[in-house]
């Protein structure tokens, strides 16, 4: 087993939010995606980020990890994180599942999750092939062989890997079957018990069934956040607010 991770400063861990952006702008390029948005993420719970295309959800959690150039507050544990690198950040314990999986076909499952290996941490292969036990029969076969619905348990794998207080996953059911839809949807519910999960999701139902929380994202803006329950109650008003179907739509930032 590896030597415990050097234990970082975590700030007001008494509070109820893991992450807190506050006023958080976004540029890229000559579009102005973000354009100031204020949004809690609560402890030990999923919070569904819902929203159009376009409207910067991707990009939200891109600015998070300080992945595109970014101006306003963002808290993890209380401390403050929108100066620091991007690999402090994550090893600050912010880990990230992108969208469209982004496994190295050229590797082998097991050589795609020992790059996703923090450096002085505690490695959970256990965890991943026990919600994946699919891995592990594939450890050795290329990513790039594998179909998209066991591309995504590596990306999944990669992320549950390592200890981590708050897990970004980006459409994590994006043109899976509906099958896997349900598959991915059990092992994140299972997940939840492990860390805080912001999650970007275009699936209504899978949005039902796994959120505590919910935000909901319109131009580069938050429009409502709060219980899911409440938010979620009225699923006509969604569709026409949000425009979310339970289709999986392709985010375009």
């Amino acid at each position: 087993m590896n030597a415990p991770a050097p234990v970082e400063p975590t700030g007001d861990t008494t509070s109820d939010w893991a992450l807190e952006l506050t006023d958080v702008h976004a540029t890229i390029g000559v579009s102005h995606i973000l354009q100031g948005v204020t949004l809690r993420v609560p402890r030990n719970t999923v919070t569904a980020m819902l929203g159009r295309n376009g409207v910067g959800k991707t990009t939200t959690l891109r600015a998070v990890l300080g992945l595109v150039p970014r101006t306003g507050s963002i808290l993890l544990d209380g401390v403050p994180i929108e100066r620091e690198t991007t690999p402090r950040i994550v090893r600050r314990g912010i880990g990230y599942v992108p969208e469209d999986r982004d496994v190295f076909g050229g590797l082998t499952v097991q050589e795609n999750l020992r790059l996703a290996e923090r450096k002085g941490g505690e490695h959970h292969y256990d965890r991943v092939f026990e919600l994946f036990p699919e891995l592990r029969k594939r450890a050795r076969q290329h990513a790039g062989t594998l179909s998209g619905g066991q591309q995504q348990m590596v990306s999944l794998g990669r992320g549950l890997l390592n200890d981590n207080r708050v897990l970004l996953i980006d459409e994590p059911t994006k043109g899976l079957a509906p099958k896997l839809v349900s598959e991915v949807v059990e092992v994140l519910e299972r997940v939840r018990s492990v860390a805080t999960i912001l999650l970007v999701e275009q699936n209504i139902a899978a949005a039902h069934r796994l959120a505590g929380h919910v935000v909901a994202m319109t131009e580069g803006r938050v429009e409502a956040q709060g219980p899911a329950d409440e938010l979620l109650a009225d699923d006509q008003r969604v569709r026409e607010l949000l425009g979310v179907t339970d289709s999986h739509r392709e985010e375009r930032h």
